[in-house]
């Protein structure tokens, strides 16, 4: 007897996940009742004769978002399949992003947001939850940019229409003429009110930038010129997020072009929760680890190859201070 329901549920198994049959089919072709089919599916899967392989790139991903939260204390990480271009690399990224705010974001959350690439792609990609309503958005940094898919302007517009919100913004370039412009912009009250409740974000997204002459987002935007990045680089600076550049260590640079950009600091960044950082492509190592070391994101969203290499470059630099 034991023999027979044993070969039953082999034959159920067998139908429903190798044939794809619905289990209504087999209750139909082997003349089971439907509750039947699903006992023997249960203990099919309980005996062993049924197990199950997930084969999917973003399976190892799981096991390195472990490893890069436990590495770098992050509060959550979010590893993507990497891209097979830049490109892709960071819609890929900015679709991880997605999914990841989708999931995190409620009613009536206040969410900070820059811009770039990866928010554009991110805001491209999100696709709220029915239920979640009434979301609203606010300018960590001014905007103004030449492209129009790197403007806070246009990202904050779609997020908040998606999620049926509003949008605050900063009424000004990120980075002005003179540290006195700057403070003329920051007198207005619509702008003060603003930086205030870009400080209050439950939820801040932010990119990580690089210091390069090629890859740099503000030189391609006019933000800088060559000659800025030049002292950026002398200094030893590495990347910038909200426009304010650090070393490899986290530490930001005392440099002029800070005391004309118009965005919440780095001191006070460090000190928000849920700060979302989006990067990765094996051009932005040094930059996502300066921002890792200087605490400046609590979630890193990135791909695959970029995690490795985050891990590795950590642990080659840690072998080193355990050398010396």
């Amino acid at each position: 007897m034991a023999d027979l329901e044993n070969d039953l549920m082999v034959r159920v198994a067998w139908l429903h996940y190798i044939e794809g049959y619905a289990q209504t089919k087999i209750s139909d072709l082997l003349n089971l009742s439907r509750p039947k089919v699903t006992r023997l599916l249960g203990r099919a899967r309980e005996k062993g004769m049924v197990r199950f392989i997930i084969e999917s790139p973003h399976v190892n991903c799981l096991s390195v978002e472990k490893k890069l939260k436990g590495t770098f204390s992050l509060t959550d990480a979010v590893v993507v399949p990497s891209g097979k271009d830049e490109e892709r690399n960071n819609h890929n990224i900015g679709e991880g992003g997605a999914l990841y705010l989708t999931k995190k974001i409620g009613s009536g959350d206040l969410v900070g947001i820059s811009w770039g690439r990866t928010l554009r792609a991110l805001a491209d990609s999100i696709r709220p939850r029915e239920s979640v309503r009434g979301v609203k958005f606010v300018s960590l940094a001014g905007g103004l940019t030449v492209s129009a898919f790197m403007n806070p302007f246009n990202i904050g517009e779609k997020l908040a229409s998606l999620f049926h919100g509003q949008c605050y913004y900063i009424h000004a370039p990120e980075v002005v003429e003179s540290p006195e412009t700057r403070e003329f912009y920051l007198a207005e009250k619509v702008n003060r009110k603003t930086m205030e409740m870009a400080l209050q974000a439950h939820y801040s997204i932010v990119g990580i930038g690089v210091a390069d002459f090629q890859k740099s987002t503000y030189i391609q935007a006019g933000f800088i010129d060559p000659q800025d990045m030049e002292i950026i680089i002398q200094q030893g600076g590495v990347g910038d997020i909200l426009g304010q550049y650090f070393d490899s260590q986290g530490q930001p640079l005392d440099i002029e072009l800070h005391r004309r950009t118009i965005a919440v600091s780095l001191d006070q960044l460090r000190n928000m929760p849920n700060v979302v950082g989006l990067a990765g492509g094996n051009h932005k190592i040094d930059a996502i680890l300066g921002a890792l070391r200087g605490g400046y994101i609590k979630v890193l969203v990135t791909d695959e190859a970029t995690a490795h290499s985050l891990i590795h470059e950590y642990d080659k630099t840690a072998g080193e201070r355990s050398a010396m």
